[in-house]
């Protein structure tokens, strides 16, 4: 496979023409929910970027859903995904967004620890157990935090998630954030998850999602037990907007899980 041909799985900068249209979009409906949802911030390090914010009490449920944004770990942030948030928070009264260090100033293993360092202090500061919520770059480290954090993470759900790492090493990010083997070694849910069951994780898919996130969800589901579904006429990005309404097949998956479901007396 070519350069040319990972490009075109991968950026998406260059495949969708609304691509700047969408991170657009995303800022302006994210700019007042801090306020609408009172968050509040928490460090969990010492970096500008190692925080998460918390609205809430969890009411029905003892499992806190939390975002984890994408940028395939080296761009955007937190608080231009806040526009999710008031739908998650419905499933049990309290939700919560997660930021991270970025790459080339950290490695993929120190943004690993960063997603399990900032579910272990949500975890220490509401007592529930949790569920995260990932997109891209965040639905691999959702993944991650499964497999890490087995007592504390419940479930996870995988957003056009990325679960094997070398054929982004073959792309366009190999230069611009020097993603090499070494630098994924230990962090590729596909290899980590070997044997283990993973029916609790919910691996979504945009119906118009390049065909290599299609076919790492598929892979990864298909020893593992693994739920895959589609969000229709979906792509890489717009598949955010599904996530943003309570009427849409995401949260329609999410209200019928256990971890969540079952904390509802259903």
């Amino acid at each position: 496979m070519t350069l040319s041909y990972w490009n075109k799985q991968f950026q998406f900068s260059k495949l969708l023409p609304d691509f700047q249209n969408c991170l657009d979009g995303m800022q302006t409906r994210s700019e007042n929910i801090a306020d609408v949802l009172s968050l509040q911030r928490h460090a969990y390090g010492r970096h500008p970027r190692q925080w998460v914010e918390l609205s809430g009490q969890p009411t029905r449920s003892n499992v806190l859903p939390v975002f984890i944004h994408g940028g395939y770990w080296r761009a955007l942030e937190a608080k231009r995904h806040r526009f999710v948030l008031p739908p998650l928070k419905t499933l049990n009264g309290a939700v919560a967004n997660v930021e991270y260090r970025l790459m080339p100033e950290v490695g993929l293993k120190d943004i690993v620890e960063d997603a399990c360092a900032a579910l272990q202090l949500l975890k220490q500061q509401t007592g529930c157990q949790l569920f995260p919520i990932g997109h891209s770059a965040g639905g691999h480290l959702a993944v991650m935090a499964a497999r890490l954090l087995p007592d504390d993470v419940v479930g996870a759900m995988a957003i056009s998630g990325l679960y094997e790492l070398e054929p982004l090493h073959w792309s366009f990010l190999r230069d611009e954030i020097g993603l090499t083997t070494d630098s994924f070694e230990g962090c590729e849910p596909q290899k980590l998850w070997a044997g283990h069951d993973a029916s609790h994780l919910v691996l979504a898919v945009g119906g118009n999602e390049t065909a290599e996130f299609h076919r790492q969800a598929q892979v990864f589901a298909a020893s593992r037990g693994a739920q895959v579904m589609q969000v229709p006429g979906a792509h890489h990005m717009s598949v955010l907007d599904d996530l943003a309404q309570t009427d849409g097949v995401l949260h329609e998956v999410l209200r019928e899980l256990d971890p969540f479901k079952a904390d509802r007396g259903l």
